[in-house]
């Protein structure tokens, strides 16, 4: 199914309780939201997602390369994805989400929030973390992060404890210093609404 360059309504293109194949996505456009659904050789590459978008249950083999996800919501089982040069800013994990052999090189994590994930043979090569970013309570299985300025939580690596880490948390107390002080001047002005919710989203 050829379905390149779609631009998705105002209330978003929805996909509940499918099973996709070989649907050719690149350069869609808009809101993009599957639920309970199971998608495998999907190509997204390029797209520009927007609104909160959600992929939920199973994605195989599907390619994100260079790819605009910004506040995705994924899970929980996703194998052999490309995420390549994505841009990954603020998504988040559903619960018990499991990535096996994905590639996260080049992408960019800046406020990505992972709670109770497994990574399995994944390869965050060259990856964007920023001081939002957060790993709580997931578990990396021949999976070597270079976790820079995130934060990690109760965390373990091939059975082991990683130590809890968060070097960049006096750049994160600063950056919502910052930010409080934008948004109380942008409510003064009438102008709240223009702003993100997350710091992390602005850029």
């Amino acid at each position: 199914m050829d379905l390149r360059g779609v631009k998705a309504a105002r209330e978003g293109l929805q996909f509940r309780f499918v099973t996709l194949s070989r649907v050719d996505f690149r350069r869609a456009r808009g809101r993009l939201m599957f639920f309970e659904s199971g998608l495998s050789d999907c190509l997204f590459d390029s797209v520009s997602l927007t609104g909160q978008p959600r992929f939920d249950r199973s994605f195989v083999r599907c390619s994100f390369r260079a790819a605009s996800l910004k506040g995705l919501a994924i899970g929980t089982h996703v194998t052999e994805c490309d995420f390549t040069g994505a841009n990954l800013r603020t998504v988040r994990s559903l619960p018990n989400t499991r990535f096996e052999r994905c590639l996260f090189d080049g992408a960019d994590l800046s406020g990505a929030d992972f709670s109770d994930t497994t990574f399995m043979d994944c390869t965050f090569i060259d990856a964007t973390f920023s001081a939002g970013t957060s790993f709580t309570r997931c578990t990396f299985l021949n999976t070597s992060v270079a976790f820079g300025p995130a934060r990690v939580t109760r965390s373990h690596r091939e059975g082991e404890p990683l130590p809890d880490q968060w070097d960049g948390e006096e750049h994160a107390d600063a950056a919502r210093e910052a930010y409080a002080q934008r948004y109380a001047r942008a409510a003064a002005a009438g102008r709240a609404d223009d702003l993100p919710l997350d710091p992390d989203d602005e850029s």
